[in-house]
């Protein structure tokens, strides 16, 4: 995949990213991440450590890519610019773990733009503030300490957040569950599958209320392990 720049490699902003219709969007938002995981066979989940600031936010939307030098976040600064209403900042920090990249006075004005949220494979501070004003924000740590604002970094190319490859446009989809990732090329085959796992959550959840509370394929596999007989 060829991705097109200004600038110079390490220091660069790519191509402005597709965006989806706010309909898909909240289809995706509806069926949660646990569902839209098992939809992904389990792939494209991210780090159980990146967690919302504050619980009950929700995000959906594309994936505006930032990538940053350890401790530094003037790409972030100019990402918050760039972003358009309901775009997702997924941000790698290229694994620091010292700092923060973002507190309430960068959410505050991202979010008067009315931007969809943020994923940060890194740290944040103001933790009360962003809790107070239910900012839909994942991150990886908190910290008071901050660090430089010179680059270099990159925007709208690809990124590894939370160990997940993430190209810019990818569908990003967060809640007190996790994060996942999807390809906007496949997400009808996610929809697909993330139904097809709802009506067997709704069917099985039906079965124990009718009491069938342990399902019969588990004595099933213990017989054939020779567990039980």
């Amino acid at each position: 995949m060829k991705f097109t720049y200004t600038g110079k490699i390490g220091f660069c902003i790519g191509e402005d990213i597709e965006r989806p219709s706010s309909d898909l969007m909240d289809k995706l938002t509806s069926y949660g991440t646990p569902a839209l995981s098992d939809g992904l066979n389990k792939f494209n989940t991210m780090d159980a450590h990146i967690k919302p600031a504050a619980k009950g936010t929700r995000i959906a939307g594309p994936a505006l890519t930032v990538r940053m030098r350890p401790g530094d976040n003037l790409m972030l600064h100019k990402a918050i610019g760039l972003a358009k209403e309901g775009d997702v900042i997924v941000v790698d920090t290229c694994g620091c773990e010292n700092c923060s990249v973002m507190g309430d006075l960068m959410a505050s004005a991202a979010f008067k733009k009315g931007i969809g949220g943020f994923v940060i494979d890194g740290g944040i501070r103001d933790i009360a503030e962003l809790q107070e004003k239910q900012f839909p924000v994942f991150a990886r740590f908190v910290t008071p300490s901050v660090g430089d604002k010179d680059g270099p970094g990159e925007i709208n190319l690809p990124i590894s957040c939370g160990g997940v490859p993430v190209l810019p446009g990818d569908y990003i989809v967060a809640d007190d569950n996790g994060v996942v990732v999807i390809r906007p090329d496949i997400v009808g085959q996610i929809v697909e599958g993330t139904e097809k796992k709802l009506a067997y959550e709704a069917k099985r959840m039906e079965e124990i209320e009718n009491n069938c509370l342990i399902k019969p394929d588990v004595d099933e596999k213990l017989k054939k392990a020779g567990v039980i007989v």
